[in-house]
């Protein structure tokens, strides 16, 4: 029974966490109603978003209550911008880009409860190009993508890749850091998970986001449990606190395209 209900948690994990609509682990524990806070500043958009939103239980589905009439705050180095609701449980900030080496902090007041989170935002690191590449097992017609930088020598760097495959964003998560290959160019191989292969004509798009410690902890964790691991299900870390599901993450934002051949 207990190894039934560790699969039932996993899967719940694998799906939740990682989908393009709800990227958040949201049901372990059992804490159904918690809040979800969704929340990045980049440095491509002239429009900043924050998501709001409770957890539910494996048989609500993809239904997340909204989380309606929350103040939102987001304040840098010179200068706070206040979050509008356009729609339910979305917050946007216009004209807001985010700077690389600027310190962020966020205040959220819902009801009576008030939530706080610091990051900042590391400097760019480019992505240098984007192939797709036939995996060396398997007689399939699928491709693999790999993506190429160069780390930067002088700082310790965090990233995360996004992976969209015509226009949709896959479920597999991808964290990793140059502690072992600091300051050299980089090669690294996205393997989509079985049920998210990739075949000729497709449309793909990677982003890279160059992401501080404390937001590639939270990646990190669920990319381990996502994948196995050995690692019993449990909340990500976060860096917002009181402790609630989710993430704030000053990020850096660089992407490629390509259609593969």
């Amino acid at each position: 029974m207990k190894k039934t209900i560790f699969y039932i948690l996993l899967l719940v994990l694998f799906i939740l966490a990682q989908s393009c609509e709800k990227v958040i682990d949201i049901q372990v524990n059992d804490e159904i109603g918690k809040l979800v806070i969704e929340a990045s500043i980049n440095n491509t958009s002239s429009q900043q978003e924050i998501k709001l939103s409770r957890n539910v239980s494996f048989s609500a589905g993809n239904d997340y209550p909204s989380v309606k009439g929350a103040k939102v705050i987001v304040y840098d180095d010179e200068k706070e911008y206040v979050f509008q609701e356009t729609i339910p449980g979305t917050y946007v900030a216009k004209d807001f880009t985010g700077q690389s080496g600027r310190n962020y902090s966020m205040d959220i007041q819902v009801n009576e409860s008030k939530f706080t989170a610091k990051s900042k935002m590391p400097q760019v690191v480019l992505l240098d190009s984007i192939i797709a590449e036939k995996p060396k097992l398997g007689d399939k017609d699928t491709r693999n993508i790999k993506v190429f930088y160069r780390d930067p020598k002088d700082d310790a760097n965090q990233y995360r890749f996004i992976l969209f495959v015509n226009n949709k964003q896959i479920k597999d998560v991808y964290a990793l850091n140059d502690d072992f290959n600091n300051g050299n160019p980089v090669s690294i191989t996205l393997r989509p998970s079985d049920d998210e292969e990739i075949y000729p004509g497709d449309q793909i798009r990677v982003e890279m986001l160059c992401i501080d410690k404390s937001i590639y902890n939270y990646w990190y964790s669920l990319m381990q449990q996502s994948s196995g691991g050995g690692i019993a299900p449990s909340n990500p870390p976060t860096n917002i606190s009181p402790s609630v599901f989710g993430y704030f993450s000053a990020q850096t934002i660089s992407s490629k395209s390509i259609v593969v051949n």
